[in-house]
């Protein structure tokens, strides 16, 4: 169980709120834009409102409508020609391929509008003639950066629908990733201190518990979330096909960022090990111990999870160049073009660093943390010359470009040909107010005057 002071506050976040839970929530539940719903396990049906009905269903249908999960085995291993000495665990892959375009997307913290928003900007997210969600991505390979738990109210909704949206891009030859951030590890660790009273009721629903059955008893809610995320619980053991580094093709994706004392250690074995502690494990032994969270993965500020080395927006004297060679050693040793990262909520939007080689895709979107305008990163597949084009995509802003220029918006900082608005503020989010971002202008990672080749 969960310890007495992480549990004690969690049930503050169920119990202490300013009107009943059930009508709170569902007051919540019903300002959700359309074109939104809880997926059902067969296929997410779009409803105008969103609602609990698909959730409910989940919990009462048999293990084979359960949500799908990745394969520990498909479409991954070891890279041969890499360095890194392959582990002896199976777990989620590290390395995959792609046959088409990349897209990623930031944190999204249990905000199913942004969620949806976020996949229709990115052209994998539509609805069939019964409002059901559709996959429209053909062979993209779409990856979520991971924290899709915590700060917002909808958070099973959301992995259902990107489990269901990866089960039809497979047919396509596409696919979904979703990989583990810190917020994931902290629930399976039982620690709710960001779960908002509205997931605390997802979680009720999920396990079944009648309105007034968690009317009678709010610490129900609270029990059931600790079941479903506990290690071994039907939420951890889902959470535990995902991996906690991914680098599909020569692109490398990790929630915080990836250190070069992680490769010495092993990705591969990172990846099994994070897989072996959500799932409950405990080896092939009588009477083995269930494994412990594996520290490089998420034990402290240097882990893959939790550092934020490639995601500060400012860098005090020598930092800068420190990163840099961080990241150049780790992206020389993985024969990788550049990293992916999410994270650190990026108040001047989406953005890269260092020419190109690391991207910061977390924008803060969710009501929960920044309610920022969503926005994705498309990567293309590789033209006849090698060359990828990366594309900063964002939904429609609400500020016009005189009236961030009026706000206090400076001129914007260049990164290649992708423009941002920086704001002036501080700790506040505004918008991209250069037409070239909004009209998606390409940036090149490998071309001239940014020669991130690969080393043979």
């Amino acid at each position: 169980m969960p310890s007495a002071c992480v549990y004690r506050a969690s049930l503050h976040a169920v119990k202490h709120r300013p009107q009943p839970l059930l009508a709170w929530t569902a007051r919540r539940f019903r300002t959700v834009a359309p074109f939104t719903a809880f997926p059902t396990p067969a296929r997410p049906r779009l409803h105008a409102s969103a609602s609990c009905e698909a959730v409910s269903r989940w919990n009462t249908s048999s293990p084979s409508s359960a949500p799908p999960s990745h394969g520990f085995s498909s479409n991954g291993g070891s890279d041969p020609d890499t360095k890194e000495s392959a582990a002896p665990f199976a777990g989620p892959p590290v390395y995959v391929k792609a046959p088409g375009r990349i897209v990623a997307v930031g944190d999204i913290h249990g905000d199913l509008n942004k969620a949806v928003s976020s996949l229709q900007l990115a052209g994998v997210l539509g609805r069939d003639e019964e409002g059901r969600a559709l996959w429209t991505g053909a062979d993209t390979t779409l990856v979520q950066l991971g924290d899709v738990l915590d700060r917002g109210d909808c958070e099973i909704g959301v992995l259902l629908l990107l489990r269901e949206l990866d089960r039809q891009a497979r047919l396509e030859q596409g696919a979904v990733w979703m990989l583990n951030g810190n917020h994931e590890s902290l629930n399976v660790a039982g620690d709710f201190r960001y779960v908002t009273p509205g997931a605390f009721w997802e979680c009720a629903v999920a396990a079944g518990i009648s309105d007034a059955e968690l009317e009678r008893d709010p610490r129900a809610a609270l029990r059931a979330r600790w079941e479903l995320y506990r290690p071994g619980g039907r939420m951890a053991v889902d959470l535990a096909a995902n991996p906690t580094v991914l680098v599909v093709n020569d692109i490398v994706f990790a929630h915080g960022g990836l250190l070069p004392h992680h490769l010495v250690y092993g990705l591969e074995r990172i990846n099994a090990e994070v897989a072996a502690w959500m799932s409950g494990a405990k080896g092939g032994e009588p009477g083995a111990a269930a494994p412990l969270p594996p520290f490089l993965a998420m034990g402290d500020g240097s882990s893959i999870m939790w550092n934020r080395t490639y995601g500060r927006e400012q860098f005090g004297h020598g930092d800068r160049q420190a990163m840099e060679e961080q990241l150049l050693s780790t992206l020389r040793a993985l024969r990788a073009r550049a990293m992916v990262v999410g994270h650190t909520p990026q108040t001047r939007g989406l953005n890269c660093e260092c020419g190109g080689r690391v991207w910061r895709v977390d924008v803060g979107m969710s009501a929960g943390v920044l309610d920022a305008d969503p926005a994705i990163l498309e990567l293309s597949a590789p033209d006849e010359r090698g060359l990828v084009t990366a594309t900063a995509k964002k939904a429609p802003g609400r500020w016009s470009a005189a009236a961030m220029r009026g706000a206090g918006l400076d001129d914007g900082v260049q990164c290649g040909t992708l423009n941002v608005a920086r704001s002036l503020f501080h700790n506040e989010t505004l918008f991209d107010h250069f037409e070239e971002v909004r009209m998606a202008a390409p940036w090149t990672l490998w071309g001239e005057g940014h020669s991130v080749r690969r080393e043979e």
